[in-house]
């Protein structure tokens, strides 16, 4: 699966979903594309393991929360790419931008929202993870429509919930979840593209995540955890 000057031209084009919903944290991830020898592949990373980071040991874009220093969102996750992995991004990177997304509710506001952007370097990229990532994986689009690969997976916060995920690597417990599955379900559906690793149900279910909450006990977990990142 290759993201061509077509898709590109799509990417460049999609008129992004962006919403003011309140949430606890507001953050902006990265998502970058290079060729790869079997077709698109795209930069994950895996989180170092940490009792006070909410997605401890997750895999995620690189990215995190939006600072007051930072000029917007954008510029959050060009910050935070860079930080978190060494990718230096340029404005002429820049392809276009997803639709906003928002975790699960505690209670009655939303975890996190996040601000999507999606970036196509034209070079190698020299990568050096910093303290908060414990690897990193070029991902290959085609990856996603392998249905062998698909898993019913419990919320590390709430196990009551069970949710469509992918496995990537059992033995390093690297699985594609949540807000992640959802931006590239989105870049996918911009994209016509179909995403094989999920059936229909699994997809609308996923679709739906939004409206869902966190149990009263595990969304003050949460928000503990996620007000703790406020002030790192």
């Amino acid at each position: 699966m290759l993201i061509g000057p077509a898709e590109i031209e799509r990417i460049r084009e999609y008129q992004a979903v962006i919403r003011p919903e309140p949430s606890i944290i507001k953050a902006a991830v990265a998502i970058i594309l290079r060729d790869g020898e079997h077709g698109t592949e795209l930069l994950m990373m895996q989180r170092a393991k940490h009792e006070n980071d909410p997605w401890s040991g997750q895999m995620s874009f690189p990215g995190g929360k939006i600072e007051v220093s930072d000029v917007d969102s954008k510029a959050a996750a060009i910050r935070e790419a860079y930080e978190e992995v060494g990718a230096i991004l340029y404005e002429k990177d820049y392809l276009g931008r997803l639709d906003d997304m928002y975790g699960l509710k505690a209670n009655d506001i939303y975890s996190v929202h996040i601000s999507c952007f999606v970036f196509k370097p034209d070079r190698a990229l020299d990568l050096v993870a910093n303290y908060e990532v414990a690897d990193m994986v070029w991902l290959p689009m085609s990856t996603l429509d392998d249905r062998s690969k698909a898993f019913d997976y419990r919320h590390p916060r709430d196990p009551a919930l069970s949710m469509p995920a992918v496995m990537l690597d059992r033995e390093k417990e690297q699985i594609l979840w949540g807000l992640s599955l959802r931006m590239l379900a989105n870049l996918h559906d911009l994209l016509d593209w179909p995403m094989k690793v999920l059936n229909d149900s699994e997809r609308a279910y996923l679709a739906d995540m939004e409206k869902r909450n966190l149990s009263p006990e595990n969304a003050k977990k949460m928000k503990q955890s996620l007000r703790h990142q406020e002030h790192d």
